[in-house]
């Protein structure tokens, strides 16, 4: 039972975290563009030269060789590139979990061999994980901003993330970029886990 509970408490981060990882890639990124109803560049910088800027963002995250690209473009601030780096630090932390964590999880899933103890396990994570997507999605929809503060607060540096408006990185990743990105991954993550939420209950209703 030990390992169900290690198994079931797991499960949300690695969900949520190959939710993000999906989310950090140029489909998404043209997807926000092109359906997420953002605000006009306020100095006149078009659309496909904000999406453009906006995958070499992406791109820095990504690898060294995409930062090497964002800090020679010669578009962004020290400080824009040094969050950028911090960002990419991150999320470096994140896809290591879940690539190595993925795996590992899936063989001591499968080395329970009995159908209520799997069932069980993806009944308990995938209901932990409902908790916490959906107090997110609810928290986002009240006070995004205030969510938005404490989330980079808690990662970085109070002072590193705070930009001007006519700063690069808010010209191609407005706010609304976020609040975006926040909501879809939050319902891609509820749907995924509504899917082994199903597979949790026939495995163990198969054992009654």
């Amino acid at each position: 039972m030990k390992r169900v509970i290690l198994l079931s408490l797991f499960f949300p981060f690695l969900l949520v975290f190959l939710c993000i990882r999906l989310a950090f890639t140029e489909f998404f990124v043209e997807l926000n563009y092109r359906f997420g109803n953002l605000p006009p560049d306020q100095w006149g910088m078009s659309y496909k030269e904000r999406l453009s800027i906006a995958k070499l963002g992406l791109r820095s995250v990504q690898s060294d060789e995409g930062m090497q690209e964002f800090i020679n473009s010669g578009l962004f601030r020290e400080k824009e590139i040094k969050h950028m780096q911090d960002v990419k630090g991150l999320l470096s932390v994140v896809f290591k979990v879940l690539y190595l964590g993925g795996p590992l999880w899936l063989i001591l899933f499968f080395s329970l061999k009995d159908k209520r103890k799997m069932g069980l396990t993806l009944l308990f994570g995938a209901t932990l994980t409902e908790i916490l997507v959906i107090s997110v999605f609810i928290f986002s929809l009240l006070n995004y901003d205030l969510l938005f503060e404490a989330f980079h607060n808690f990662f970085f540096d109070p002072y590193s993330w705070r930009f001007f408006d006519e700063d690069m990185l808010l010209r191609i990743y407005p706010m609304k970029f976020w609040y975006n990105a926040n909501l879809w991954v939050s319902v891609f993550a509820l749907i995924l886990n509504s899917f082994f939420q199903a597979v949790g209950f026939i495995l163990w209703k198969s054992t009654s």
